[in-house]
């Protein structure tokens, strides 16, 4: 390797210093070019935001003041309507309560009217019921009475006709209506023995019990015998008939929780019975009176 020589090296080592110092000169104001291009590049965007944040607020300013306007349309407008229907319900008063007072007054025709009408039902089918009686009445009486027995010694190995149910129970109710009523008693226990099946049995089994409780000392028999047109036949003509006089007759026994039992089931069953005004007052007699059972038949 050769050695340089000393005068090139020298200005080699003088030059180096100042080449580096006029880099770095260019290198600075390359950066403060740099920098102040920056800046106005931030200026820029100052103006920018502040712009747009100017026009952000005025149109958020006409924003409120529309709200406002609106909110002052919408203050008038319900005082206006408030105003409107507080005049439309000064002008509806009287006529409403007019009507309402005419459709009170009508409801309450209207449920006389049904309370009336139930009434009348029921008076028909009591009043039906007894002129199914006093028909079969008729009957009975018109009907020829039965032929007596033969005699000993009539037609050796004959025997006596068979009475029909039909028979059988028109001359019960024939003798019962003649008052004869020790017959009747027989007659009827013998019907029923004899046709408990037929459609009359339930009756005769009621005048059965009738005729102890119209002797005014059998009324443990009378009840007795009420109860078994209960039990036997739950469902026949004669049923609400049986049970007021079953709660009577142990009312007449001195069965006062027994008959007031009977008789809160009887208004229960059949609020529109025949027998419920009396069944209300026996219970008052008995100091038993059924509120409740008064209440649901009004």
């Amino acid at each position: 390797m050769k050695r340089m020589k000393f005068p090139t090296a020298c200005l080699i080592l003088l030059a180096g210093p100042a080449a580096l110092l006029g880099q770095k000169k260019e290198d600075i104001l390359e950066i403060q070019r740099d920098v102040a291009l920056l800046q106005d590049q931030v200026r820029q965007l100052q103006k920018s935001q502040d712009d747009k944040m100017a026009a952000l607020q005025s149109m958020l300013q006409q924003t409120v003041d529309v709200s406002n306007k609106l909110a002052a349309g919408l203050s008038s407008l319900q005082r206006q309507i408030d105003q409107r229907l507080s005049s439309e319900q000064t002008q509806l008063v009287a006529p409403v309560a007019t009507l309402g007072a005419k459709v009170d007054q009508m409801s309450s025709d209207f449920s006389s009217v049904a309370t009336n009408v139930e009434e009348l039902v029921r008076r028909m089918a009591a009043l039906d019921t007894k002129l199914n009686d006093i028909s079969q009445a008729v009957r009975t009486l018109s009907a020829p009475p039965t032929p007596p027995p033969p005699a000993a010694g009539s037609a050796a190995g004959a025997a006596a006709p068979a009475v029909s149910a039909e028979t059988s129970y028109n001359n019960a109710y024939r003798d019962y209506m003649k008052g004869q009523n020790d017959l009747a008693l027989q007659e009827f226990a013998d019907y029923v023995k004899n046709f408990p099946d037929t459609a009359d049995a339930p009756t005769a089994q009621y005048y059965i019990g009738y005729i102890y409780f119209n002797s005014g000392t059998n009324y443990a028999d009378a009840a007795k015998a009420f109860d078994d047109v209960l039990e036997r036949w739950p469902e026949n003509p004669k049923t609400a008939d049986a049970m007021y006089y079953k709660g009577v007759a142990l009312q007449k026994l001195g069965q006062k929780t027994a008959a007031a039992k009977v008789l809160k089931d009887y208004i229960a069953k059949y609020p529109r019975g025949e027998h419920v005004e009396q069944a209300h007052r026996d219970l008052r007699a008995m100091g038993m009176e059924a509120s409740t059972a008064k209440k649901q038949r009004k």
